[in-house]
């Protein structure tokens, strides 16, 4: 059952406000149950469900008028509950259909990467009522309706679709100032397969081919979409995808027109890119040719090039939207033992080692190789990988029948997308180095906390503390290093650090993930550590209010 009415947690103090609650529910059942529920509560009004129930008899009844009002009206609660459950149980396949829609947010919500209390900013995306009919027995009793009523299944609505067994629902929708979050519900005539668990409990299920355009940005590409969710039973899955808003802002059209001129900068410069495009040059080989010590975009602006800045400013992101999703196919990655990925064949490997011998490398030493040898090697190996892909064409694709599981669509979806700027604050921290460069604000919403950096050549990287001088993490799936989860963490406040990336990586980062660090942080915390150590930080204090 995805929706459970709780009956039995009834107290005798809201006894009447759960009976008006029960009676006025949203959620869609069969006609059958709604009857039921109805007949019940229509005896509970008539005062009959203890009499005919054989609890007490009539007589005994009048006797005991003494007993009080709100335990009389437990009695009936418990009453209904069971007449209204025995439907259940008895037709179990009516019991399943009490639906997840438009409350996925409130079944997951706080098992999410980014998880928190969504319901009271999601928005659920409903079909609009239809008109009735004038017509006797129209097929408008079973339609799909703003006040729960519910199409059978197979039946496609604005916001479900079916497609060879397989129906997807949209629920809800939310969008903040850094992303935008959809739920949807995934229902299968057949079992869904066995499926890998990310972290132990979350299933790997992603959607491929599948297109997002954007009334602000029809160039938009829905990359590593991965959904964060869980199995409900083995026929259903409901998920959350998180859509970055930064991704939806970049200037494709600009970018594209940036490196038409870029390019033709080089070539007036005396660069071929003819040879460029084959491979025959390389990115080391322009730097060198233009006398730079590192080839960028940068280093192009600098010597009289284009600017990418002026070619590609980000697209501004409209308070109202529009969203037309097509959902190409949801896969999901078999389970390890599930994994029938066919082994490399011994004999190809035997030629690999061979060549690798002829040219006196040693594949163990890799670490050691030359930048030459390290090209010989990569030559020797997609050798060797292309002949595999010859004996076994579908180890091509990286999802394919040996490692995953596939359903085909197209589900095809259009819906409405309103910004909620509720609690989201923006502070200003300039942790700035010399050049300009390093964290220029922090941006709290409900869910993440983001960091603006300017960093074009990489040389730093942002650490943010909780309150508790625990280290936050990112998204679950992907996601950008600089857009951290809050989840159940005190940010307020948090402390933001600038630290040198190579520093961070290699020393700084192993002190807190060290199976001792419970030890070493009675001496020294994390936070003291980078107290000490990181180029620059802050404290960032979020009022109560921004909470």
């Amino acid at each position: 059952m995805s929706k459970k009415i709780k009956f039995h947690t009834v107290s005798h103090g809201d006894t009447e406000a759960k009976i008006q609650q029960t009676l006025n529910a949203e959620f869609a059942l069969p006609k059958a149950v709604l009857e039921a529920k109805e007949q019940a509560f229509q005896q509970i009004r008539q005062g009959k469900v203890l009499e005919e129930s054989g609890g007490i008899s009539h007589t005994k009844a009048k006797k005991r008028k003494t007993i009080s009002k709100v335990y009389k009206i437990a009695g009936c609660t418990a009453a209904a509950a069971a007449v209204f459950s025995a439907v259940c149980i008895t037709n179990p396949a009516w019991a399943s259909n009490i639906p997840l829609i438009g409350n996925i947010f409130e079944e997951l919500g706080n098992s999410l990467g980014f998880s928190g209390d969504y319901s009271e900013y999601a928005k659920p995306l409903q079909d609009a009522p239809k008109e009735e009919s004038k017509e006797a027995g129209s097929a408008q009793d079973n339609a799909s309706t703003a006040d729960g009523e519910q199409d059978p299944k197979g039946t496609d609505t604005a916001f479900r679709k079916t497609v060879d067994g397989v129906t997807v629902t949209l629920s809800e929708v939310y969008c903040n100032d850094a992303a935008l979050y959809l739920s949807l519900l995934v229902e299968s005539e057949e079992p869904i397969p066995d499926t890998m668990m990310f972290q132990d409990k979350v299933p790997e299920i992603k959607l491929e081919n599948s297109d997002m355009i954007l009334s602000y940005n029809p160039d938009y590409t829905l990359l590593n979409a991965y959904l964060d969710g869980k199995m409900i039973d083995e026929n259903t899955y409901a998920g959350v995808l998180r859509v970055d808003m930064k991704d939806t802002s970049i200037n494709v059209a600009g970018q594209d027109a940036y490196y038409e001129a870029k390019d033709a900068f080089l070539s007036e410069m005396g660069i071929d890119m003819e040879k460029v495009e084959s491979g025959e040059i390389s990115v080391d080989d322009i730097a060198q040719q233009l006398g730079l010590e590192e080839f960028s975009d940068e280093a192009i602006k600098e010597m009289g090039g284009p600017d990418m800045a002026e070619y590609a400013q980000p697209l501004e992101i409209p308070e109202k939207f529009t969203v037309d999703l097509s959902i190409g196919a949801i896969v999901g990655t078999l389970p390890q033992e599930m994994d029938t990925t066919p082994e490399m064949p011994q004999e190809l490997v035997d030629e690999y080692n061979k060549a690798m011998a002829e040219s006196g490398l040693d594949p163990d030493n890799y670490e050691n190789f030359t930048e030459e040898e390290m090209e010989i090697e990569h030559q020797l190996y997609t050798e060797m990988w292309n002949k595999y892909v010859e004996m076994y064409p579908e180890m091509a694709n990286e999802e394919n029948s040996y490692n995953t599981w596939k359903y085909t669509g197209n589900w095809d979806f259009s819906f409405q997308v309103e910004k909620d700027h509720t609690k989201t604050v923006t502070k200003e921290v300039d942790l700035l180095d010399e050049e300009g460069n390093g964290i220029l604000s922090v941006t709290r919403t409900p869910f993440e906390i983001t960091l603006e950096t300017k960093d074009p050549e990489a040389k730093y990287c942002a650490v943010v503390l909780d309150a508790d001088g625990d280290l936050m993490e990112g998204a679950r799936f992907g996601g950008y290093a600089d857009v951290l989860a809050i989840q159940d963490r005190d940010v307020s406040p948090i402390y933001v650090y600038l630290c040198d990336y190579n520093e961070y990586m290699d020393e700084l980062k192993g002190y807190y993930w060290s199976d001792d660090y419970e030890e070493k942080k009675k001496t020294k915390t994390f936070k003291e550590l980078l107290d000490e150590r990181a180029v620059l930080h802050t404290e960032v204090v979020f009022d109560e209010e921004e909470q």
